[in-house]
């Protein structure tokens, strides 16, 4: 199964319409429809009912309509998330603290940077002082 395939389905399935699918999607509607056909083929059924005018779901289109959206959005959302990192806009930062270190004054600090940098993923942990020396020596 290929994104391109899930994104023409669920333009068909929007449209119920193979033509106005295909120029929705840029494509000629040969292609649009060979990529359906092999998508159903892949899935073990048709999943639209063709028709002159226009096309419906059927009951296999039906019950693939909710997952193939969740796999489209899924895969656009790790496109973007991949898109966002490599241009810096989102990352990791983790912070250690030693046991020695009260935690109410930094906590504000870190709440503060936490809704700033509302893409980064922070990660705070405690640690003895001998095992943030050992582990992540550039804590220290």
């Amino acid at each position: 199964m290929e994104m391109h395939q899930i994104r023409y389905f669920l333009a068909v399935a929007r449209t119920l319409n193979f033509t106005r699918a295909a120029e929705e999607c840029n494509v000629a509607q040969p292609s649009l429809t060979r990529a359906i056909q092999k998508l159903e083929n892949e899935l073990g059924g048709e999943l639209f009912r063709r028709e002159r005018a226009s096309s419906h779901l059927t009951s296999l289109g039906r019950a693939m309509l909710p997952l193939l959206e969740q796999s489209f959005d899924s895969a656009s959302a790790a496109r973007d998330q991949a898109e966002s990192f490599g241009k810096g806009e989102t990352g990791a930062i983790r912070v250690a603290f030693s046991h020695t270190v009260d935690l109410s004054l930094v906590s504000e600090a870190l709440r503060k940077l936490e809704k700033v940098l509302s893409e980064v993923q922070l990660t705070c942990q405690r640690a003895p002082s001998g095992d943030l020396v050992e582990r992540w020596p550039l804590f220290v």
